[in-house]
């Protein structure tokens, strides 16, 4: 039960976490082993015990989901009807007593990237998208720009109207990018995608003067633009051919996905603190060397 609601949320990029009871002493309702896999919202499949040591357990799962870290707990009753209570270290049992102790494991999902457009700009992406391999989907109302020979890479290639996007399935690992033919449509993919709280990022190509027209718009009509919209969209590369681009926006992307730094990681090796080793790694941000 509990492994396929694991695999269920994990392709719908619902996070998730696993708990596993690895040791279990004296008399315990579970033994080692038992799992029970907890979505973000609390939902449960499979069973660690139930009582105070599962409910704990929820909590402790949603923690793991936002730290994305492996947290491990130990519990304990003293068998003599108290209910089950973390412990802080190893303690005598008594002779009706039992503990559990469970690692709890953030399954994490894995970020997608869905591209509304599949014109040179889209392309660009797409190609940057396979050689970091990201996952991507392509959406367009034009079936030549959604074609497999086009899009070999693509999870999956999709056609509709832009007026009505809502058979495309979304999710937290869904980063949405905007650059479809013409700001009509750009106008109204934004204006659907802001209506899904749990996408966490929406890029969309254009000019401020384009991009303030469109804003306005959706403003107008009671939208409301939040900082998820990235706009206009990518890094100040340069920008003048589609394949610049489409780099500039496969930067921001990782940028935002990895919560990297948007500065420069070069040294300035003429200070003496840096010659010198006192400052070695740039501020904010972590040497790869």
């Amino acid at each position: 039960m509990w492994l396929k609601s694991l695999s269920q949320w994990r392709s719908e990029g619902v996070p998730c976490a696993l708990v596993t009871i690895i040791e279990a002493l004296g008399s315990t309702p579970r033994k080692a082993g038992s799992k029970m896999a907890v979505r973000q919202n609390g939902e449960i499949a499979g069973s660690v015990g139930g009582g105070a040591v599962e409910r704990i357990c929820i909590e402790l799962a949603k923690e793991a989901m936002a730290q994305e870290a492996c947290i491990t707990r130990r519990f304990e009753s003293k068998g003599d009807g108290e209910d089950w209570m973390p412990s802080e270290g190893d303690k005598a049992l008594g002779v009706c007593g039992g503990a559990v102790t469970v690692f709890i494991e953030p399954v994490l999902v894995e970020p997608e990237v869905v591209i509304f457009g599949g014109g040179h700009v889209g392309l660009s992406l797409a190609k940057y998208c396979e050689l970091l391999e990201l996952p991507y989907r392509v959406y367009d109302d034009r079936p030549e720009f959604v074609d497999p020979q086009r899009f070999p890479g693509a999870q999956s290639l999709m056609c509709g109207s832009y007026a009505d996007i809502s058979s495309v399935s979304l999710s937290p690992r869904s980063y949405c990018v905007i650059m479809t033919q013409g700001h009509e449509h750009d106008e109204e993919v934004l204006d659907q995608l802001l209506l899904n709280r749990e996408i966490p990022y929406i890029g969309m190509i254009g000019s401020p003067r384009k991009a303030s027209v469109l804003i306005r718009n959706i403003q107008q009509r009671g939208g409301v633009i939040d900082r998820r919209v990235h706009c206009p969209i990518g890094l100040g590369l340069g920008n003048n051919l589609p394949r610049e681009i489409g780099l500039s926006i496969a930067s921001e992307l990782i940028l935002v996905m990895r919560g990297g730094h948007p500065g420069h990681r070069r040294l300035d090796w003429n200070t003496e603190a840096v010659r010198s080793g006192a400052s070695i790694t740039p501020p904010s941000t972590a040497s790869s060397d």
